[in-house]
């Protein structure tokens, strides 16, 4: 009986916590467990998580800007499996491009929720990355993630999700 008790006073914070951290990976990169949950006023930096895509030697890390504007639809990875990702890209400003980043369930993914936030695409150290602005949309206990771009080519987007457990996206332009 003492046995069972010890179990099960490890096993399931253990359990909690790793479904805690998988639940913060739909949206966004994780947070530590001592940060403030984030919430719609105050965004997750992303300084100290950049996206750890190198870009495209090929692309020698210049991205057309002006070939950017439009809606551009596909699908990244993080810990919760494949999830839908819609880009609406809108026309440059100055050297930046604002975007709407949407993420929702794919058929065949995990039943994630829909959710929404704004992002601002620059290039920065030879890497064109969409950063996180603000929610407009945020599905309890999710967070904003980075896109570093590794190339653009044919009309498909493709790159690195800035976040533990997350990998690569691909997009392709709509129309």
């Amino acid at each position: 009986m003492r046995r069972v008790l010890i179990r099960t006073r490890v096993l399931l914070p253990l359990l909690a916590l790793a479904l805690a951290g998988c639940a913060q990976q739909v949206g966004g990169t994780a947070t530590a467990a001592d940060d403030p949950p984030p919430s719609a006023e105050r965004p997750v930096s992303s300084t100290s998580a950049v996206p750890s895509a190198d870009p495209d030697p090929g692309t020698g890390g210049t991205i057309d800007i002006a070939a950017l504007p439009g809606t551009w639809r596909g699908s990244y990875t993080c810990a919760q499996g494949a999830t839908g990702l819609e880009l609406e890209i809108s026309e440059p400003d100055g050297d930046t491009v604002p975007a709407i980043f949407r993420f929702f369930p794919v058929d065949g993914g995990a039943p994630t929720p829909s959710g929404s936030f704004s992002t601002r695409g620059s290039e920065a150290n030879g890497q064109f990355v969409f950063r996180q602005e603000a929610w407009i949309e945020q599905p309890e206990g999710y967070v904003m993630v980075d896109l570093g771009v590794a190339s653009v080519e044919n009309s498909t987007m493709t790159g690195r999700v800035g976040g533990p457990s997350c990998g690569d996206f691909s997009v392709t332009k709509q129309g």
